[in-house]
C-alpha cells in the first residue's frame, strides 16, 4: 500500500480506529459499522467505545477515547449530535488528528445544529483536527479492508477506481458496487465541515493506486476557481466523471434539506466549465456508474468505428440509433471478417454489422464453442474500434436443468464462456455486453464475468453512451497533448 503526501492519506491507512458509539445491539446501525471492520479483517488495531460493555464482538470495550492504552489515528463518532463535541474535545486529550463524524443534524438540523456546526467547526480548526462530515459514512480503502458502513458488506472488491461523493446515496447500493466494480478508495464528504471537493480531487490526483475519479456533488464548498484548475490538470492524466445534482432550484433546496447548503452554481456556467476542463459530465445516477464502469475497465478506443452484435434484429436497429445520435459510426467490416463469418451464417447472407448473432446461433446450438469462437473475428477486424454485444444466454444453467446432464459438461459451459470472453478482448480494444434478459440467472452471469474486467450495461444505448463519452476523453486528451506539443515546438523555433 503506496503512502501518499497528503493529509487524506491518513484517514485511508491509520493504524488504529476507535469507534465511539459502538454496540452489541445487532438491531442498531452502530452495530454494522464494527461487523463490517471485524468481518471484512481490516488491518489495523480496532477500539470499541461504549461505557456500558466489557467487550463488542470479542473485542475489549473500553469506557471513553481516553481509556485506550494506545496512540489512535482515527476516530469514528457515531453518538449523538448532542454529545458530539463531547467526542471532539477528547480527540484533543488524546491527540487524535483524524476524526470522522457519522451522525446527521448539524448544519441541517435548525439553529441548534447550526450552531453546534459553527462550534465543532471552530474548535477543530484550533487544534488542528481534520474532519470528514458530519452525516457520513466513509472512508473505505480496499487495500487494508478499511469501510466505514450501517450496511453489512459481504466482500471487498479492488480495483483502481475511487469514488467521491457528498452524500450517503450510495450507502444502498454498497454491495452492488463491489459485485460490479474493483474498487481503490470511497469517501463520503457529508455536510463538508472542513474537507470538501477540493481535497478529494487533489488527494485522489496524487493517489498512485487510482486511475479513474468519479465525483458527486450537491454545491462547490471550497473556492471554484482552484477547483477547476485543478480539475483541469488532473483530467491530463486521469479521467475524472461528475455527476452534479442540486441543478435546479427544486433540487437545490431539497440538497439544503440533508446538508445544510444549497447549491448556487449556476448550472449552465457549472457545466461548460467542467467540459473546458475535459471531466465527463453525468446526466443521472445510471450513467455515473456506467460511466465509472466503462472508464476503469476499458481501454481508450482510438477511433469513433463501432461495431454491434445483437440477439435480436430489433435490438440492432436500436443500436445503430443509437450510435449515430451519439456520434459514433458503424465500422466497414472487411473482407477477411466476411470469410470468417460466413461459416456461421444462416442459409442466407446476412449484414456484417450490425451482425444478427442470434438468427446465426439457431443453426449452430449444436457447435455452441465454435459458433463463440469465430465472433471473435469482428473485434479483431481492423476498421473496429470498439465492440459491444448483445448477452449471449447462460447455457450453462439450461444444461443443469437436464437430468443427464454431468456436472463437469456445465463447468466445461462456463469455462468456455471465459474463454469467449477473453477471445473478445484480445484485440485490446474496448469491448462490452448489454443484458438480453435481465433475470435471476442472467445477472448471476453478469457477476461472473464482472470478474473478467467486462462491463456489462442494461442496454445497447447505454453501452454506447458510455464508449462514446470514453471517446470524447480520448479526444480531449490527444487534443491537449497536440497542444503541448506545438507550444514546445514553438519554442524551440523561438530559440
Amino acid at each position: 500500500m503506496k503512502k501518499v503526501n497528503h493529509f487524506l492519506d491518513r484517514f485511508f491507512t491509520p493504524d488504529s480506529v476507535a469507534l465511539v458509539g459502538a454496540t452489541n445491539n445487532p438491531y442498531k446501525m452502530n452495530f454494522r459499522v464494527l461487523e463490517n471492520l471485524v468481518n471484512l479483517h481490516f488491518k489495523g488495531k480496532v477500539y470499541p467505545v461504549n461505557p456500558n460493555a466489557d467487550e463488542i464482538l470479542g473485542i475489549k470495550t473500553y469506557a471513553k477515547l481516553r481509556d485506550i492504552p494506545g496512540p489512535v489515528d482515527l476516530v469514528v463518532s457515531a453518538v449523538p449530535a448532542s454529545r458530539t463535541m463531547e467526542i471532539v474535545k477528547e480527540c484533543r486529550v488524546i491527540g487524535a488528528k483524524q476524526l470522522v463524524i457519522i451522525t446527521g443534524g448539524f448544519s441541517e438540523g435548525g439553529n441548534d445544529g447550526e450552531k453546534l456546526h459553527r462550534e465543532i467547526a471552530s474548535f477543530i480548526m484550533g487544534n488542528g483536527i481534520r474532519l470528514l462530515g458530519p452525516n457520513t459514512l466513509s472512508p473505505v480503502n480496499t487495500a487494508n479492508n478499511l469501510i466505514v458502513s450501517f450496511n453489512p458488506v459481504k466482500k471487498l472488491q479492488r480495483g483502481a477506481l475511487s469514488f467521491a461523493f457528498q452524500s450517503g446515496l450510495y450507502e444502498p447500493k454498497i454491495n452492488w458496487i463491489f459485485s460490479h466494480f474493483g474498487i481503490n478508495k470511497m469517501l463520503d464528504m457529508g455536510n463538508k465541515m472542513d474537507i470538501n471537493e477540493l481535497d478529494a480531487l487533489d488527494y485522489f490526483s496524487r493517489d498512485p493506486d487510482t486511475e479513474v475519479i468519479a465525483m458527486h456533488i450537491e454545491s462547490l464548498h471550497g473556492n471554484g476557481r482552484d477547483f477547476f484548475h485543478l480539475l483541469s490538470a488532473v483530467t491530463r492524466e486521469k479521467p475524472v466523471i461528475i455527476l452534479k445534482s442540486g441543478r435546479t432550484r427544486a433540487g437545490s433546496q431539497a440538497a439544503a434539506s440533508h446538508t445544510g447548503s444549497i447549491a448556487r452554481e449556476n448550472d449552465v456556467i457549472f457545466d461548460s466549465a467542467i467540459r473546458q476542463a475535459g471531466a465527463v459530465r453525468a446526466g443521472n445516477l445510471d450513467e455515473f456508474f456506467d460511466f465509472a464502469k466503462a472508464f476503469s475497465s476499458l481501454p481508450l478506443p482510438e477511433r469513433k468505428n463501432i461495431a454491434i452484435i445483437t440477439l435480436s434484429g430489433g435490438e440492432g436497429v436500436m443500436a445503430t440509433d443509437s450510435s449515430e445520435m451519439n456520434g459514433l459510426n458503424l465500422a466497414h467490416l472487411g473482407r477477411d471478417t466476411y470469410h470468417k463469418l460466413k461459416g456461421i451464417f444462416p442459409p442466407w447472407e446476412i449484414p456484417l454489422n450490425p451482425f444478427d448473432a442470434g438468427v446465426c446461433m439457431e443453426f449452430h446450438l449444436s457447435d455452441l464453442m465454435t459458433f463463440l469462437d469465430t465472433l471473435a473475428a469482428i473485434p479483431d477486424d481492423e476498421q473496429v474500434d470498439a465492440t459491444i454485444m448483445q448477452m449471449p444466454p447462460n447455457f450453462s444453467h439450461f444444461i443443469s436443468l437436464d437430468r443427464n446432464a454431468t456436472e463437469k459438461a456445465s463447468r466445461l459451459y462456463e469455462e468456455h464462456y471465459v474463454r469467449f470472453i477473453s477471445n473478445m478482448q484480445r484485440s485490446g480494444k474496448p469491448f462490452a455486453m448489454w443484458c438480453s434478459s435481465m433475470d435471476r440467472q442472467e445477472m448471476e452471469l453478469v457477476e461472473m464475468v464482472a470478474t473478467h474486467s467486462l462491463p456489462v450495461f442494461q442496454s445497447s444505448e447505454r453501452a454506447i453512451k458510455a464508449l462514446s463519452a470514453l471517446y470524447r476523453y480520448g479526444r480531449y486528451r490527444q487534443s491537449v497533448k497536440d497542444n503541448e506539443l506545438r507550444g514546445q515546438e514553438e519554442r524551440n523555433v523561438s530559440l
